[in-house]
């Protein structure tokens, strides 16, 4: 008979088992929250940080503010007539624009690299905390196995009272609770951990960017500081020099256009299809190495420092001066000449209706209706204000002009690709 109540009274401590489990894991929730950083010092850096982010982002916005005032007052400037007056106010609104441009990017890269220090910070804490949850579920673990084996023994050869037996349940149901929370908190720190990983490459990404548009802020800067400096020297800060200036500026981009007209099929008719990269002039080679520095203005390009004069009619290509300048394509020699905005320059004809321009010359090394080969040597390049044959240039750097039919075309849809 003892056997018997013995029997019911496992079978009823096993009910209770699972009843008591069963609440237990029905109480929990099991969508992990966030979990706090509980490390002091950590969480002290990391607010830290977060202060210096917040600092960023109002100088930010102040800048922000201040490069819409420069905005304003140069599209005022622009609707000016043209004087020396004007391009010497729109030079100057135009660099004090870039100088806070370069400001705020900088305090945008400070603030990247704040992130990037709270998401390091972040990291640490989850990792020390996730390595002592560990440890905490390998204690609990091996707490519920010792409850387990003993919750066997009671079922299997009873308790002698239910008070005790509920007791062991409630004790039980303490450590499962201890269990699923410290289980769930550390899903959520390793998940955590994930997604501060994730965060720090897009991060680096943007980070990136910003130095990349940063140093195109500072090439600007480089320019528009050059363009005023040119300015200043060709005109002598003279309203009749400059408009002098103007004028044979103008009158030289005529000439040109008027002799390509004129030069054009009576050249072609000389030239042989002798190509080695493709039949005529459809595919024209680099004149120096983009490599070098890139390209600092392209075609039409609205960061011009003269626009507003006139539009840039082909690729500005930095090169140290006295850089070797080939010939794109085989051709003539239309004419060697100096001017007031290309310095020295010459101009090539080739096939297919195109001619190539190169300004800024230091050196001139070919003669008017020479034949040159594809990337043979027709001078030296130069640009360096001051020097021998610059023109109106604001660095050393090669102007490389293309022109379909004696019309000024983007020369990057026939440069052969790098």
């Amino acid at each position: 008979m003892l056997w018997r109540n013995s029997k019911w009274i496992g079978l009823a401590a096993a009910g209770a088992l699972a009843f008591w489990l069963g609440i237990a894991f029905a109480a929990e929730d099991t969508s992990p929250e966030i979990p706090a950083i509980d490390d002091g010092v950590i969480a002290a850096e990391i607010n830290s940080l977060q202060d210096e982010i917040t600092s960023k982002e109002a100088n930010i916005d102040q800048i922000n503010r201040k490069i819409d005032e420069y905005k304003r007052k140069i599209e005022i400037k622009q609707q000016e007539s043209a004087s020396l007056a004007r391009e010497l106010d729109l030079l100057e609104n135009r660099i004090a624009k870039t100088q806070l441009d370069i400001q705020a990017n900088s305090e945008e890269i400070d603030a990247v690299n704040a992130e990037l220090a709270i998401l390091d910070k972040q990291i640490q804490g989850y990792e020390s905390q996730l390595e002592r949850d560990r440890r905490l579920l390998a204690d609990i673990l091996q707490t519920l196995q010792g409850y387990d084996n003993d919750m066997t023994l009671q079922l299997l050869f009873g308790s002698d009272s239910f008070s005790e037996l509920f007791e062991r349940l409630q004790q039980l149901e303490n450590v499962n609770s201890d269990l699923t929370k410290t289980l769930q908190r550390a899903e959520a720190e390793k998940e955590q951990i994930q997604l501060a990983r994730a965060e720090k490459e897009s991060k680096r990404e943007r980070l990136v960017e910003l130095q990349a548009t940063l140093e195109d802020h500072i090439e600007q800067l480089e320019n528009e500081t050059g363009a005023k400096e040119s300015l200043i020297a060709a005109s002598q800060q003279s309203e009749a020099q400059f408009q002098a200036l103007v004028y044979e500026l103008r009158q030289e981009s005529a000439y040109i256009d008027q002799q390509i007209a004129m030069l054009q099929g009576e050249i072609e008719a000389k030239l042989n299809a002798n190509d080695q990269i493709g039949a005529g002039s459809s595919v024209l080679s680099w004149p120096v190495d983009p490599g070098y520095k890139g390209i600092s203005t392209y075609f039409h390009d609205p960061t011009y420092p003269f626009r507003h004069l006139f539009e840039h009619s082909g690729l500005d290509i930095p090169q140290a001066q006295g850089t070797p300048v080939v010939s794109a394509a085989p051709g003539y020699v239309a004419w060697t000449r100096t001017g007031r905005l290309y310095g020295n320059y010459v101009m090539i004809i080739h096939t297919d209706g195109i001619a190539t321009l190169y300004a800024h010359l230091s050196k001139i090394s070919v003669v008017q209706d020479q034949f040159i080969g594809r990337g043979e040597t027709l001078g030296l390049s130069g640009g360096l204000p001051g020097t021998a044959g610059a023109g109106l240039s604001t660095g050393p750097h090669l102007h490389f002009e293309v022109r379909k039919d004696g019309i000024p075309t983007d020369p990057l849809n026939y440069l052969v690709s790098e």
